[in-house]
């Protein structure tokens, strides 16, 4: 294959990864085209003659699939070109370095193993190269959504999110099973093309192809066993312990110093709607929950500020007036002398006082993480690049809120009771109803090791709060929205999302949206939040069990193949000095033989013509 048909399919596979991801014409993506995203990359790898070419080729579908999927990243305040040019370059380089992987089964294949294979000699030679580059792309996209500069989005698991039925094996696998199956798709049928220009109808050419159906009946099983899987999840009725009646609201405004008394008053007049209209009904709400950053002044010592602030309506009158817990986006104090600031979901209670909060864990890299921004130099440089200084400190641990129940709302159930008990027993007071909530913020729904820690620790409810109205499409939204969606499936518990400007959204354990908001509208979700008993699932129990397998199955044929190599070269240096003294003997030996032999055999050919 020439070179330029090889970056030719490279860019087709990243375009194709780009198509098939949620994007401004596909909103939710296509798992079709998701399918056969890998197709051309595969071919193109499996045609690469040398370790640099591989690179090239990584480097190239690694940065031009970033940029075409997360081009909404150019709109980040502050940041734009540097977050979407060096995330795209470090994209590309990161996948780069996964070029020596793809490429380890050639760089250490020797011309007598080809040759063997095709002679039909190396059966598993096929299955192995479907498997291993597989495997791979789920390690590469396992390290590049873990670790400091984590960025989960482009992967091939997003592409999966219509088929419903084939997302439920993310309970057992997480996302990385999903993304095993597309990959394996993918390879068989850049194998199966590649192997009809091979083969012939020699009994080689049959032993190989029978080799590959088998490869091919592997996939089918394990699809088939996924999408049985899922019907069984999809079809199993679940029925929840409590219900929390949450007000969830959308101000399609993004937040900033400057607006932040439009904002917050905004925010206001909506959730007094819909208060109202949940009190006409004669029911109580149990939480209110802004977006991310809605407030700019930093806790605790900001309380007071808000006791008097806006000066219309003071934010804690309002809540207090309300009698209803609120979640709020906004900041906290570490140590200011330091400027360690966090990034936090603030909860004040009923009588509006401020309770606790929790910090944002995992923060975006690059923008609100900056290396070295605790001294003063670094941030004298950030301030005079985008005119403010920026940057926050990750929070230290896990926190949980208990919000109680007071609207006493009870879930329907499957059976009913007919009870002839005293009235005195029916009227006594029944225990005081809580939920154990996390409020993973915004980039945090999509860390493994941020939800893992949160659910481990109690929660029964994950409560996103979210601003993403700076990405201005559609797609950065509904592109977050899938991402956090898994967490439900992994965990089979129920994810609420307050976005300023969407996806706001309540998604149950099986990962189906069963209320939400339009995109960028300003207004109010009020919703019976399902929750469920905590179940423990496969991949609960087990986190990223699957990349984690794989990488040890990779390190040990590593291991196996670079001993074996060097064992044969070690073996061909100790032939190759030994027989030397023995083909000289034979040569000096054989030249006396044929001495002997012309000297004694000898014709004379005067005495033969006579």
């Amino acid at each position: 294959m020439s070179r330029f048909l090889q970056i030719f399919c490279t860019l087709l596979s990243a375009l194709l990864i780009a198509a098939a991801i949620p994007n401004e014409l596909l909103k939710f993506g296509s798992p079709l085209i998701g399918l056969f995203a890998l197709y051309p990359f595969y071919i193109a790898i499996r045609r690469s003659k040398s370790l640099p070419e591989t690179f090239i080729l990584c480097f190239l579908h690694g940065a031009v699939a970033h940029l075409l999927s997360s081009f909404w990243l150019g709109n980040f305040p502050g940041f734009a070109i540097f977050t979407l040019g060096a995330s795209d370059l470090g994209t590309g380089f990161f996948e780069g370095f996964f070029a020596l992987a793809f490429y380890f089964p050639v760089l250490f294949a020797s011309k007598s193993y080809r040759l063997q294979e095709l002679a039909g000699n190396k059966a598993f030679a096929i299955p192995f190269r479907i498997f291993w580059f597989s495997s791979i792309y789920i390690i590469w996209e396992y390290c590049k959504s873990t670790g400091f500069l984590a960025y989960p989005w482009g992967t091939l698991s997003m592409t999966a999110y219509r088929w419903e039925s084939l997302t439920q094996i993310a309970d057992i696998t997480g996302v990385y099973g999903v993304t095993f199956l597309f990959a394996l798709f993918s390879s068989i049928m850049g194998e199966g093309t590649l192997l009809l220009s091979e083969i012939s109808n020699s009994r080689q050419g049959k032993i190989r192809f029978s080799s590959y159906k088998t490869a091919c009946f592997t996939c089918l099983a394990l699809f088939a066993i996924s999408f049985a899987y899922g019907i069984h999840q999809l079809s199993k009725e679940i029925y929840p312990e409590k219900l929390m009646n949450t007000i969830l609201v959308q101000q399609n405004r993004n937040p900033n110093r400057r607006d932040e008394e439009e904002n917050i008053t905004l925010a206001q007049k909506i959730t007094q709607e819909k208060l109202d209209e949940i009190i006409k009904k004669g029911e109580k709400c149990d939480l209110v929950v802004w977006s991310e950053a809605v407030l700019s002044k930093r806790f605790p010592i900001a309380e007071t500020y808000y006791n008097f602030y806006p000066s219309e309506n003071p934010l804690i009158k309002f809540i207090k007036n309300n009698h209803t817990p609120f979640i709020i986006g906004g900041p906290i104090i570490f140590n200011d002398e330091l400027h360690e600031y966090g990034n936090s979901a603030l909860l004040f209670d009923k009588s509006g006082k401020f309770s606790g909060s929790y910090t944002k864990m995992h923060l975006v890299p690059f923008a609100e993480a900056i290396p070295f921004r605790q001294y003063e130099p670094v941030r004298r440089i950030i301030k005079g690049m985008i005119g403010f200084s920026y940057g926050w400190t990750p929070g230290k641990k896990p926190v949980l809120f208990e919000i109680p129940l007071e609207s006493k709302l009870q879930p329907e159930k499957a059976f009913d009771i007919i009870s002839i008990m005293p009235d005195k027993k029916k009227k006594q007071e029944e225990p005081l109803k809580s939920v154990i909530i996390s409020t993973p913020i915004c980039f945090d729904d999509s860390a493994h090791e941020v939800c893992h820690a949160l659910y481990h620790s109690g929660s029964e409810v994950f409560v996103n709060i979210t601003n993403d109205s700076w990405s201005k499409t559609d797609s950065a939204e509904i592109q977050h929205f899938v991402v956090a969606h898994y967490r439900s499936i992994e965990y089979r518990t129920t994810t609420i999302r307050a976005a300023n400007a969407g996806y706001t959204v309540v998604i149950d354990p099986k990962g189906k949206v069963i209320a939400d908001l339009p995109l960028f509208k300003e207004g109010a979700l009020t919703y019976k939040v399902p929750v469920y008993k905590r179940e423990m699932t496969i991949y609960a129990r087990l986190g990223d069990w699957l990349p984690y397998s794989l990488l040890m199955l990779v390190f040990a044929y590593i291991a196996v193949v670079v001993k074996h190599k060097k064992e044969e070269e070690f073996a061909a240096r100790k032939i190759e000095t030994t027989l030397l003294p023995h083909r000289i003997e034979w040569y000096e030996l054989l030249e006396r033989v044929m001495a002997v032999y012309d000297r004694d055999f000898a014709i004379d050919w005067n005495n033969w013509n006579m």
